[in-house]
């Protein structure tokens, strides 16, 4: 029997030409065909993290060594008797215990004085005090109404004294005998007389409101009599002054002027003018008392002025501070080193009372001029040693450096850390790392840094919806579950699902969107002081074209990223984009993997997706 295969071998001799074009075009279809199928089947693949709530933690971190422990003499700050030592050398004395007391009796008087007058100030009035402040008030009225009074009673006589001076014939300043006056002396009479007859005319209407009021007559119309008074009183004092002023000129200068008037004149008008400015000092001081009385009944009506509370109050906390200065406490916790004073004996401002040592380990470190504008007195620290493995200390920042220190060029600040940690293993010298918390944002919604992206002043981040998400899921565990290929996915894919690995991920991955938000992270990926960072990283292929969607970013850390708004807890964010020719482009497909590829069971198209614990997501 003739073998077909010897047939084809003679006529592929016989054509070898036509055969080996045959060969080519077979082979090229072939591979053009594994190629346009392998190229259609290809879709990007995204790996995605969740949107989930969590803490924020901004940190510096630093190295420095550890110091010493303190060395302190504590000096008085005020003078005094030594009235009690209360401790003894090589005692313990923790923060803030008392060491010794010099005598306070004068600051505690002062003190309880302080506290008095603030008690005083704010205390509610009593209607026995208000009732007492309108009696005192109508009692100023009383006055000023007599004071007044007495003026109007007293000026008659003044103002027709004056006007016999300047007027009548044989007054000692009348027109008749100012010819005889110098210029010097009739420049003065004339500027005395003008006054006074302003003054009469300011006398009568003054006098005109008064006699229009009686006691009882409404507080601001007495106020303003009395003010018109006080004017008027004033100005008619005033020219009683000045004639006064020419008369004394003129018996000085011109003594055979007049010189039996001029006696006369000078008594009568030293007599006005006592008289006049007796009754206006007793018509202001009417009118002093009256303000003085009504602010304070004011005050006690309607509550000391706020300005005076808080000046009272500060006045109590001086005096209290005064008060504390005369008990000498630990600045901190130590040991007493010496006492180098005796009870009754005298201590000055500086007289050193005690010497401390200190018994808390301190780590200085240096930062740069960024990360030490962070740091401030109180923040949390942890602290590790270079020589001791698995000691996680704690502490405090105590102090900054408020000036820094340049060293060619570059500027560091130094930083004292109390190590909050008691340990014998802690020795001065040692090496230490730090990590200072500098900022920490609870209950807020974080992404991975790597989702963040920006488009000129717009930050946005990319989404898939949970079908999409569901479908890679659904079709990867349908995969897992037949071990062949298919539409719907991969089955070798369940053998790489690490902690998810069961045989339903996408119950475990997926869910329902709110268990990404309130799902405990993993611990491993906690921060200083347990602050919880954990999500898990999802890889995911699918056709389906991300979502682009704007949001408001707040603080950050080198994980993650704080999302004010555009986003809810569990959506799914893409953190990176894998291309569809960057996954096993390793090597090129081939006639021969081809072959082989039912075999393994990993030809199906669909959405696929790869589940790893991430972190820091």
């Amino acid at each position: 029997m003739t073998n077909p295969f010897s047939k084809i071998r003679r006529a592929m001799a016989a054509h070898k030409l036509l055969s080996a074009i045959l060969v080519i075009i077979i082979v090229g279809g072939l591979y053009y065909w594994i190629r346009h199928a392998a190229t259609a089947s290809a879709e990007p693949q995204y790996v995605l993290s969740v949107a989930h709530v969590g803490t924020l933690q901004q940190t510096v971190t630093g190295t420095g060594q550890v110091s010493a422990s303190n060395q302190t003499d504590i000096p008085a700050q005020v003078s005094g008797t030594i009235e009690s030592i209360d401790v003894k050398v090589g005692q313990h004395v923790a923060a803030g215990q008392l060491i010794a007391t010099i005598d306070p009796t004068n600051a505690a008087l002062a003190l309880k004085n302080a506290q008095i007058s603030l008690a005083k100030l704010i205390q509610p009035p009593k209607a026995t005090d208000i009732s007492n402040a309108n009696a005192n008030l109508d009692k100023d009225y009383n006055n000023g109404f007599n004071a007044a009074s007495t003026i109007y009673l007293d000026l008659p006589n003044i103002v027709a004294g004056m006007k016999s001076l300047f007027y009548d014939q044989s007054g000692f300043l009348t027109d008749q005998q100012s010819s005889y006056l110098t210029p010097t002396a009739r420049d003065m009479r004339m500027n005395a007389g003008k006054e006074y007859d302003n003054a009469v005319v300011e006398y009568q209407t003054a006098l005109a409101e008064f006699q229009s009021l009686t006691r009882d007559s409404a507080t601001t119309s007495l106020d303003k009599m009395m003010a018109d008074t006080a004017a008027m009183q004033t100005d008619m004092a005033k020219a009683v002054s000045d004639a006064q002023n020419v008369i004394a000129y003129v018996t000085t200068y011109q003594p055979d002027y007049d010189p039996k008037g001029a006696t006369t004149a000078a008594t009568n008008i030293s007599s006005w003018s006592s008289q006049a400015n007796s009754d206006l000092s007793a018509l202001i001081s009417a009118q002093n008392s009256i303000q003085t009385d009504q602010n304070a009944l004011t005050t006690l009506v309607n509550g000391a002025d706020q300005y005076d509370v808080q000046a009272s109050e500060l006045a109590v906390q001086q005096a209290q501070q005064a008060y504390d200065n005369y008990f000498i406490r630990a600045p901190y916790a130590g040991l007493v080193g010496r006492i180098p004073v005796n009870v009754f004996s005298q201590a000055s401002n500086g007289t050193v009372m005690a010497t401390i040592i200190g018994d808390q380990n301190v780590a200085d470190i240096s930062l740069n001029e960024v990360d030490a504008a962070k740091v401030k007195a109180g923040q949390p620290v942890l602290v590790t040693f270079d020589a001791i493995s698995g000691l996680d200390a704690t502490g405090t920042v105590e102090e900054v450096d408020q000036v820094g220190t340049v060293t060619q060029g570059v500027v560091s600040y130094g930083v004292k850390i109390a190590i909050n940690t008691q340990d014998s293993q802690i020795k001065p010298g040692m090496s230490v790392n730090v990590t200072i918390i500098v900022n920490q944002e609870d209950g807020v919604l974080l992404v991975p840094n790597s989702a963040i992206k920006t488009q000129g002043n717009t930050k946005y981040v990319q989404v898939l919806d949970q079908a999409t998400v569901e479908a890679a899921l659904n079709a990867m565990r349908g995969g897992a579950a037949g071990g062949t290929a298919g539409a719907g996915g991969s089955a070798s894919s369940t053998r790489r699902f690490g902690q998810f690995g069961s045989t339903s991920p996408s119950q475990q991955a997926l869910g329902s969107t709110t268990s990404y938000g309130t799902s405990t992270p993993s611990r491993g990926n906690s921060g200083p002081y347990g602050a919880n960072r954990g999500n898990f990283i999802l890889t995911i292929s699918t056709s389906a074209a991300p979502q682009q969607v704007a949001v408001t970013t707040g603080d950050s850390d080198d994980t993650n990223t704080v999302i004010l708004s555009g986003l809810t807890r569990g959506q799914f964010v893409i953190t990176r984009t894998i291309s569809s020719g960057s996954s096993g482009a390793s090597s090129a497909p081939s006639i021969f993997s081809s072959i082989g590829a039912r075999a393994g069971g990993n030809a199906g198209g669909g959405n696929r997706a790869f589940i790893r614990p991430g972190g820091g997501g």
